[in-house]
Formats: C-alpha cells, sequence, structure tokens
C-alpha cells in the first residue's frame, strides 16, 4: 500500500519513476514539477502489481491506498474522462484539444517533445537525452509559473520518468530485443507518449485546487491502462 501523499500544487502536475536500467540525466533535478513524477511512479508501480485487476482510478483506492482529498466518487468523476482510450494518436493530436491554455512559445516545446518521441528513435537513451536537453531549456524559457509551461515541465518529467519504467517492462516481455527497431522500443515509445500528454492535461486539471493533488496519483492510473491495452 502507498502512503498517502500531500504534495502541493505546483507539485502535482507531473509523472515519474526510479531507475530502469540505464541512467537518466541530472537534468530532472532541476525541475520544480517532478516530485509528482515520483509519486506518479510509485503508483503505477501498485497497480501493475495487481495482474488480477486492470489497473482504474478505483484500484488506486481500494489496492494502492491513495486517499482523495474529496470524495472516492468524486474524484473519479473528475478525473475517468481523461483515461485514455487510444494509443494511435500523436502527442501534438492529444495535446490539440488543450492548445488555447499555451502560449506560442510553450506550444512550440509540444512539437519538439513529438519529435524527441519520434517511432525512428534508435534507442531510450537517445530519448532520454533529447528530452533532458528540453527539459533545462523550457525550465530556462519558460520558468514554471504559467498553467503552460507547467504543462510543459509536467509532460516532460513524466516522459522522462516514464521512460525509465517503461524500458525494461517490456524488454522482458516482448520479443525480437535486438533488432534495429526492435517492438519493444515502439511499444514504450506509444505508452510515453500517452502519459506524457496526460502530464500536461494534469498541469491543466491541476489549476483547480480540489483535483491537483490528485493529478500525480490518476496519471499513474493513465499509464497503467495504456499499457495493459497494448
Amino acid at each position: 500500500m502507498i502512503a498517502k501523499h500531500r504534495l502541493g500544487l505546483s507539485a502535482t502536475l507531473v509523472l515519474a519513476l526510479a531507475a530502469a536500467g540505464f541512467s537518466s540525466s541530472a537534468a530532472a533535478a532541476g525541475n520544480p514539477l517532478d516530485n509528482v513524477g515520483v509519486e506518479h511512479n510509485a503508483y503505477l508501480g501498485c497497480l501493475m502489481a495487481e495482474e488480477s485487476q486492470p489497473p482504474s482510478l478505483q484500484l488506486l483506492v481500494s489496492r494502492c491506498g491513495y486517499r482523495p482529498q474529496g470524495s472516492v466518487e468524486d474524484f473519479i468523476k473528475t478525473f475517468q474522462p481523461y483515461m485514455p482510450t487510444s494509443a494511435s494518436l500523436s502527442y501534438s493530436q492529444r495535446i490539440e484539444p488543450y492548445r488555447s491554455q499555451f502560449t506560442a512559445a510553450e506550444y512550440a516545446f509540444v512539437k519538439r517533445i513529438e519529435a524527441a518521441l519520434s517511432p525512428q528513435a534508435q534507442s531510450p537513451e537517445e530519448i532520454d537525452r533529447a528530452l533532458a536537453a528540453l527539459e533545462a531549456q523550457a525550465l530556462a524559457q519558460l520558468g514554471d509559473k504559467s498553467q503552460g509551461a507547467r504543462g510543459i515541465l509536467a509532460s516532460l518529467s513524466v516522459a522522462r520518468h516514464s521512460l525509465q519504467f517503461w524500458t525494461p517492462y517490456y524488454i522482458d516481455r516482448l520479443e525480437d530485443s535486438h533488432a534495429k527497431l526492435p517492438k519493444w522500443l515502439r511499444v514504450v515509445i506509444k505508452v510515453v507518449t500517452v502519459v506524457a500528454t496526460d502530464a500536461a492535461v494534469g498541469a491543466i486539471l491541476g489549476s483547480i485546487p480540489i483535483t491537483a493533488p490528485a493529478a500525480g496519483p490518476a496519471a499513474g492510473a493513465a499509464s497503467g491502462v495504456v499499457a495493459k491495452e497494448m
């Protein structure tokens, strides 16, 4: 069971986890939204350990010990519409409904994140380096005060930590690990793309005080949902 977390508003807009067989760059240490990344992956690990039931918002509460600030019913009602239903859309396509929440400078990072998550990437290390560079640039150029900037920083943190979580998971489960573009890497990129988008959406929800502390755990559920469907 995961202990109850009470994080501040800005710290609850991101997703992440611990090391996974390759070293992550240190850029995350400067990202003020990285805390919830750790929380996201902690809840995700709990959800994925329950093989008899698919990941869900309800399971966050009943198995993993998450305690929403409001009622469980309100928590599920608020976040269920944001649970992923398809992994076929690109990063920018998934962000498009929320484009008005970003300035032109902030939205430019959407396209750059999408390029970093290209299906043509040759390795998780290559993706991580690209995301780490973007994370440092976003923090320097955008800051962390606006809703759009928080969405970008949240998305980058989630992408990097989610990459660390899912890489060993899929290497152990999918064949052709030595192919030039192995299936496991293509699947990892799809899952990370979906979850990174959910982090940005979580930043938008995070502007509502009652829902902000739930963004990390809810994104953990979203991550598990899309992975189970791959």
